[in-house]
């Protein structure tokens, strides 16, 4: 026996003994965890982002600037309604602002449900974006 085999022979002894020694047997998930974690920090130290991080990012900048467009719109609509001679017009321009806005939540939504298939985890998922409630959100701010 060598001089290893005795050290670590007595510590697992000394260590089962106490009770503190856990079986060594592991499942599947504690792998692919472990996998995970390792692929995570690969990519993190050499400074790359994971593929589905970067689109979330994207995601969520995009989503940002619909909002803050859908944002100016309204403020603008809310400075036009001041002057009784633009009221038509003003009233056509909003509604030409929540078509497009509808449309291009739309366009966002498709492209979150092809991102939460790549997500690794549920946790990670990102949810739907409900159009009318941004409008009425805007719409409350004010």
């Amino acid at each position: 026996m060598s001089m290893w085999d005795d050290l670590f022979g007595r510590r697992f002894k000394k260590a089962s003994v106490r009770g503190s020694l856990k079986s060594p047997q592991r499942d599947e998930t504690s792998f692919v965890n472990q996998f995970a974690r390792s692929t995570f920090l690969l990519f993190k130290n050499n400074c790359l982002p994971l593929p589905w991080i970067k689109q979330r990012a994207d995601l969520d900048a995009s989503i940002e600037g619909a909002r803050a467009d859908l944002m100016r719109s309204w403020n603008a609509y809310q400075e036009s309604l001041k002057s009784k001679r633009a009221l038509a017009q003003a009233d056509s321009d909003w509604r030409g602002v929540l078509n497009a806005f509808r449309r291009h939540v739309a366009d966002l939504n498709r492209r979150i449900a092809a991102y939460n298939l790549k997500a690794p985890s549920a946790n990670f998922r990102r949810p739907p974006v409900d159009a009318e409630r941004e409008i009425n959100t805007v719409k409350d701010q004010s």
